[in-house]
């Protein structure tokens, strides 16, 4: 099973991690370059040093005057972490430090380098330990008096200058541990990096999830019978209040779904209920008395007629649950004008004075033939039955302004006086404004079946009564 928190907080701490190991490696490269420069500066300027220590001199058996004295530079005299450095003259050795002496290796290796240049490389000390050489070749300097006395120009000079070679070599043993105890540094760093970024994601991750465990133990509480209709949004984060919505909109409809199925269950077994206790009661009736004349002659039609009443409240309520089929019925092009005026055949039995006014601009329609007939049957029936006998029955057919839509609208006069809330209850299944339910005839179901099939072909439905007591359905499709 995926877990959320356990995926967001490998993904949060592994990609934290990778990027402060990351800064570490790159800081860790940087400082051992900036240490082993630093090193390889300090090397540098020390040999650099030790060559102005060398200058010519007419007066020297060489004419080379090397002004060094190990009082001021006890690193090249003493064995305590000693240094070294070795000069050569017309490739033999001019002079070399006393560190040197102290061993029976006592000369440092030369390197190929050309005039005024150098390079620095590893080696192997005379003591044994590792260590870096710095290696130059280089002419010495000469006196500004001496130049003046001998009246030898700087050109003259440069021609009849020897050259020289410098080797300095210094121990990196200091320099390496503290290149090791960085990078020891850098790995204890990343592991405390690591287990600090793990910890504290999860422990984050833990606490930011802990508001969907609230809601979770919310939910948990709220059933389709229990008082709590909703979730408290007030304390939830902004993220969960769009989910919060979404489930409180989803629990109201569950909920008015199932006071509408147990109202619905009800009501079905109040209609069946009165025709099955009539033919109880006919039944005891009869063969209680068996030889009365008058109820033998009327048991049979009295059966038919309810057995009939019967079979009009299943017939309905299939119908209603046909009508609520999910399947997208088949549209084609219906001619209007015809489709009416067959409604009108089939539903104005007692012909009563029915108005239609026509636009011909509406006559043809892309629509389910069937579901928009069973719809104006059912309106039809409604209105005649529902309004005085004397007074007509409008249809009006008009084009939509929103575009190619059109406007069916059926108008009676209403002998009842229907509230807001009576309209908003019109199309509930087997819903009365009669709570008798005196009428055996009528079951509630027609108008319920009317906006189930006007959904299934996408068409909108609304009634609206004005103070006339005028009701009017109108259908947009």
């Amino acid at each position: 099973m995926i877990s959320i928190k356990k995926k967001l907080s490998r993904y949060i701490s592994i990609s934290i991690s990778i990027l402060l190991v990351s800064i570490l490696l790159v800081t860790d490269l940087a400082v051992d370059s900036w240490i082993s420069a630093e090193f390889d500066r300090a090397m540098t300027n020390k040999a650099n040093l030790l060559t102005t220590l060398i200058s010519e001199d007419s007066d020297e058996v060489h004419g080379i005057e090397f002004d060094f004295a190990d009082e001021f530079m006890p690193e090249f005299s003493g064995n305590n972490d000693p240094e070294y450095f070795q000069l050569w003259l017309d490739n033999k050795v001019f002079e070399r430090s006393q560190t040197l002496e102290l061993f029976d290796v006592n000369e440092l290796p030369k390197a190929e380098v050309k005039l005024h240049q150098s390079s620095i490389s590893n080696i192997t000390l005379p003591d044994g330990r590792s260590g870096k050489m710095y290696f130059t070749k280089f002419k010495p300097q000469i006196d500004s008096d001496e130049r003046e006395n001998n009246a030898i120009s700087t050109l003259q000079i440069a021609n009849n200058q020897k050259t020289m070679e410098l080797a300095y070599a210094i121990s990196n043993e200091g320099l390496n541990q503290i290149l090791w105890f960085v990078d020891i540094i850098f790995i204890f760093s990343s592991l405390l990096a690591v287990i600090a970024v793990r910890l504290i994601v999860f422990n984050v991750v833990e606490r930011g999830l802990k508001p969907i465990e609230q809601l979770n133990t919310e939910l948990q509480q709220i059933s389709l019978n229990s008082e709590i209709s909703a979730i408290n949004t007030e304390n939830l984060p902004e993220e969960l209040i769009v989910i919060a919505n979404g489930i409180n909109h989803f629990i109201r409809e569950n909920k008015t779904l199932y006071s509408r199925e147990k109202r619905i269950t009800s009501d079905i077994a109040h209609e069946l209920k009165t025709p099955i206790a009539e033919l109880l009661n006919l039944s005891e009736v009869a063969i209680k008395f068996p030889h009365e004349k008058q109820l033998v002659d009327n048991f049979k039609v009295d059966v038919l007629n309810i057995t009939e009443r019967l079979r009009n409240i299943v017939n309905s309520i299939l119908l209603l649950q046909k009508s609520t089929n999910s399947t997208a019925l088949e549209k084609q092009q219906v001619e209007l004008a015809p489709l009416i005026n067959a409604v009108i055949t089939m539903e104005n039995k007692a012909k009563r004075e029915i108005n239609v006014i026509f636009d011909n601009s509406c006559e043809h329609i892309h629509t389910n033939e069937f579901a928009l007939t069973t719809v104006l049957c059912n309106l039809l029936n409604n209105a005649l039955y529902y309004s005085p006998v004397k007074t007509p029955v409008t249809i009006t057919v008009l084009p939509c302004e929103e575009g190619k839509r059109v406007v069916i609208k059926l108008t009676n006069l209403s002998q009842h006086d229907y509230t807001e809330q009576d309209l908003a209850l019109f199309f509930d299944p087997l819903w009365q404004k009669d709570a008798s339910r005196t009428s055996a005839d009528r079951y509630g179901l027609g108008l319920a079946i009317v906006k189930s099939y006007c959904e299934n072909i996408s068409a909108d439905l609304n009634v609206a009564i004005s103070a006339e007591k005028e009701i009017t359905f109108t259908i947009t499709i």
